[in-house]
């Protein structure tokens, strides 16, 4: 039985806006926005990283980071397995940051470094995880959305279970939820950008029950924030809004950041990728993250067939990855698990 045309146009949107917010944002990683606005001036395309970009100096234009990499690992794991399997997503890490050297890498966050270092050393990686919460878990969920499209609930369970072992923290969890949720309605279709937000919001309250008690705001109240913020800018340039959230939220690693700025930023450009993409990567921070999950979720919403032909030409001609492919594969494996 072949797949439903539109229902793999977005599961493929989904995957594939996320390598591109990932690499169009990576050369103003960690910039302010008036800085952005001195190097580059407006980021529309991919670029090659600027000297002052330290991060990730060493990519090429259109070239992806650790956000997509991680992507994948979740795709592989829930194709081979047919789940989310805690233990082989360990072992693929695992094999990851010894392949690529990346404890020696400055891509990497510092939840996802932790979690690497423990694995490493034969540590219980859960416990060291429980105090995660950077937005590592969060950018890396897209897969899970597509492979759980149309039942929130489980994208909420499978979510929790990819956020333990690096981000188990509150924040981690509920961040991870809040994104995994609102792509497996996207991916499903027939919604509103609202009811999107809505379904991030119920991961967000759900994941806040289900992390470690560390001390930090509310994912779910600032998704709400995010979303009044929105609401009463309406009438203003799409610029203007994405100020004012980065005002009031910030666009930093941590995950009571990331993930409200991109939900509030899906929300500001009603789900169209390629104005998403363009909007948060200008905002900067940690650009090329932000970038990925505002990607994945806009990807998932509109679709790829609404994505620049020439961005997805480009990151897939940059790093030779069968994303379409993947996506049905998802989708297959998915429908095996439900009959």
């Amino acid at each position: 039985m072949e797949h439903d045309p539109m229902l793999l146009d977005r599961a493929y949107g989904c995957l594939v806006a996320t390598a591109i917010g990932d690499a169009m944002g990576m050369p103003a990683s960690f910039m302010s926005p008036s800085q952005i606005r001195r190097i580059y001036g407006r980021i529309t395309d991919f670029l090659t990283p600027d000297q002052e970009q330290t991060a990730h100096g060493a990519v090429e234009a259109g070239g992806i980071t650790d956000d997509t990499q991680e992507s994948l690992i979740v795709s592989s794991v829930l194709i081979e397995a047919g789940r989310f399997d805690q233990a082989l997503f360990a072992a693929k890490m695992k094999q990851w940051a010894v392949q690529y050297k990346m404890l020696d890498s400055t891509v990497i966050g510092p939840s996802t470094r932790k979690f690497l270092e423990t694995l490493l050393s034969g540590g219980d990686y859960v416990e060291a995880g429980k105090h995660g919460d950077t937005n590592g878990a969060a950018m890396r969920v897209g897969p899970i959305g597509i492979f759980d499209h149309g039942n929130v609930a489980h994208a909420i369970e499978d979510a929790v279970l990819s956020a333990l072992p690096s981000h188990g923290s509150r924040a981690g969890v509920a961040s991870a939820c809040a994104v995994a949720a609102a792509i497996a309605r996207a991916v499903e279709g027939g919604c509103t950008p609202r009811e999107v937000m809505d379904a991030a919001l119920q991961g967000a309250e759900t994941g806040e029950h289900r992390g470690f008690d560390k001390p930090s705001p509310s994912i779910a109240a600032r998704i709400r924030l995010a979303i009044d913020v929105v609401d009463q800018e309406r009438n203003k340039p799409l610029q203007e809004v994405c100020e004012r959230l980065y005002a009031y939220i910030g666009a930093g690693m941590k995950s009571y950041e990331s993930v409200p700025l991109s939900l509030g930023v899906f929300y500001a450009v009603s789900g169209q990728v390629n104005e998403g993409i363009i909007a948060v990567v200008n905002i900067g921070d940690d650009a090329d993250t932000n970038g990925a999950i505002v990607g994945s979720l806009c990807g998932a919403y509109s679709g790829a067939s609404a994505i620049h032909p020439a961005w997805i030409a480009k990151v897939e001609g940059t790093n030779g990855i069968p994303f379409k492919q993947i996506a049905a594969d998802l989708l297959r494996v998915r429908r095996a698990e439900r009959i």
